[in-house]
């Protein structure tokens, strides 16, 4: 089998060990034109700003738009998201500005030269059918957590349309305009300039319009980064499950995108939006009624929401191998800790693996735990806190401040709905820490982690055990004197209720599962080995640890 994401790894691992100096001259140089942008937007009074976009609007659409946008603009002033709409518009407005200056020329060239388009067109294919989270990963090992990041990954994904409709409306200007121009003395420069993108102008800005709208769409996938702006709130309502900020972040964007397009037009016509709408309605209610009839379960399939943590995805994965050795078909389920369990208190999702109690998901219990059933107690050494390479001279929390230029200021964070990440705001609060708490998510931690290691930089993260990271990494965890983040945590199994009595032989299996710290440890470090296939590492696992996993399938 070929590992092609070896490779790009070890390529990604040499650009970052080799031109580290070259990513942080784009780091500082995107970085302070992106905080620019957004100074100067927060400079403005809202009012001013308010008034200049609906003016703006009024004069290019009409009086209908006008009013719309000064609608949308003073709800967002209203519900108290002015200041993150305008960090969203910086980075849209950035990205979008270093798109066309490589996105137009790219263009330019793709149309006057047929090797240029041959090279550029299966580029764009990728860059276009590539999943925008990937951009993510080379974006954190880069850039670090940031803005910048945000932008690098919205860049990538919004060129292409600006890139294909210059090229396409360069391509489209009719020849014999193009010869008459030449005949007349045109050079090359004045032939561009005053011919071919006049005529394309239209398609060109066509163009410039999807790209717009593709960079917003990647403001929620930035924000998994700590880019902030409304994508933070979007994500916040999706992790937390907090339906109405979850809306009006949602909410907000749309209006960002109706006052950052450059053209607003009539698409459909009355008639014509009339019968799309039936065809989509017809098209739907047959796939409500396919899937209703192909939802339904047979007694031999388990489904197990997993959180994208370490700890989480080696346990899934080892109840899926012992699983289906017994016969049993396995569907998992990857999510946030609060979308998991609100799904699992409804019934849609059987079993969740780490759930860590007492106190990091104790929300999430509390308001879901009368639907919810315990299955057995997995690991009861687990512990969470702040975290440093053990070369960093200090030993508490008390000290951060003191430090805190060494830091930066910052604490790396994971994703916005962990309870570690509740945790770690109380700590900031009563230990009146001067520091940000930056949310981004478990890969993203230990990415950074890794590049603050290898230049040998001070560095702080929210971290818990077990975790590989601690058998990679020389690591230590801060004291915590006024005992936030509580001493010992428990990872336990859970259920939806009733599950116990539906699948008697599977929960009195998962309630014989108990694990050594040597044992979860290197359960941790064959999955980590094996992080292009997790499952195999599972696998290598219960073949050398065979009599302990015999121990805990019921006679």
């Amino acid at each position: 089998m070929i590992n092609i994401g070896k490779y790009i790894e070890m390529a990604i691992n040499w650009l970052t060990e080799n031109f580290t100096l070259f990513f942080d001259a784009i780091n500082v140089g995107i970085g302070g034109f992106i905080d620019g942008f957004q100074n100067v937007l927060m400079w403005i009074p809202f009012y001013i700003t308010i008034v200049l976009l609906t003016l703006l609007a009024w004069y290019k659409s009409g009086k209908g738009v006008g009013v719309f946008t000064v609608f949308g603009l003073l709800l967002i002033w209203s519900m108290g998201f002015w200041n993150e709409t305008m960090q969203t518009l910086a980075l849209v407005l950035s990205s979008t500005i270093i798109a066309l200056i490589i996105g137009l020329p790219l263009g330019i060239w793709s149309a006057n030269s047929q090797r240029c388009d041959k090279i550029l067109h299966p580029i764009l294919d990728l860059m276009q059918t590539m999943p925008a989270f990937v951009y993510l990963i080379p974006a954190v090992l880069f850039f670090g957590l940031g803005t910048v990041p945000g932008a690098f990954a919205t860049i990538i994904f919004a060129t292409p349309p600006v890139v294909r409709l210059t090229s396409l409306g360069i391509k489209q200007v009719p020849k014999n305009v193009v010869e008459a121009s030449r005949s007349f003395g045109a050079t090359p420069t004045q032939l561009l300039f005053k011919v071919q993108l006049p005529l394309a102008l239209p398609t060109i800005m066509t163009g410039i319009n999807q790209t717009i709208l593709m960079s917003l769409s990647m403001v929620v996938i930035a924000a998994m980064i700590a880019a902030g702006g409304l994508g933070e709130i979007v994500l916040k309502g999706i992790t937390q499950m907090k339906i109405g900020l979850g809306f009006e972040g949602g909410d907000s964007s749309g209006y960002s995108c109706h006052y950052s397009r450059p053209h607003y037009t009539r698409i459909w016509k009355t008639k014509e939006r009339k019968i799309n709408m039936k065809r989509i309605f017809y098209f739907l209610s047959f796939l409500l009624l396919l899937t209703s009839c192909s939802g339904k379960k047979d007694n031999k399939t388990i489904s197990i929401g997993y959180i994208n943590w370490d700890d989480g995805i080696a346990l899934t994965h080892l109840v899926e191998v012992i699983l289906e050795q017994q016969g049993y078909r396995v569907i998992l389920k990857n999510a946030d800790p609060a979308p998991i369990y609100a799904t699992m208190a409804r019934g849609k999702v059987d079993l969740l693996m780490d759930a860590w109690l007492p106190a990091t998901q104790a929300d999430y219990m509390k308001q879901y735990g009368k639907n919810l059933e315990i299955l057995g107690e997995i690991y009861r050494n687990a512990r969470i806190g702040l975290v440093v390479p053990d070369y960093v001279s200090m030993n508490s929390i008390e000290q951060l401040n003191a430090n805190r230029e060494k830091f930066k200021g910052e604490i790396i964070g994971i994703d916005a709905g962990a309870g570690i990440m509740h945790a770690t705001d109380l700590a900031i609060e009563k230990y009146k820490l001067n520091y940000k708490l930056l949310e981004s998510s478990g890969p993203a931690m230990t990415a950074v982690l890794k590049r603050a290691i290898d230049e040998h930089q001070w560095i702080v993260v929210t971290g818990w055990t077990p975790h590989w990271m601690f058998t990679r990494f020389k690591l230590k965890f801060l004291e915590d004197p006024k005992g936030i983040f509580g001493k010992v945590e428990i990872i336990t199994a859970i259920a939806r209720k009733g599950f116990g009595k539906q699948h008697p032989f599977v929960a009195e299996l998962i309630g014989n599962i108990h694990m050594t710290t040597d044992e979860i440890s290197s359960l941790l470090n064959d999955v980590s080995q094996n992080e292009y296939n997790e499952k195999e590492g599972v696998e290598k696992w219960v073949k050398e640890h065979q009599s302990l996993v015999d121990s805990w399938i019921p006679n």
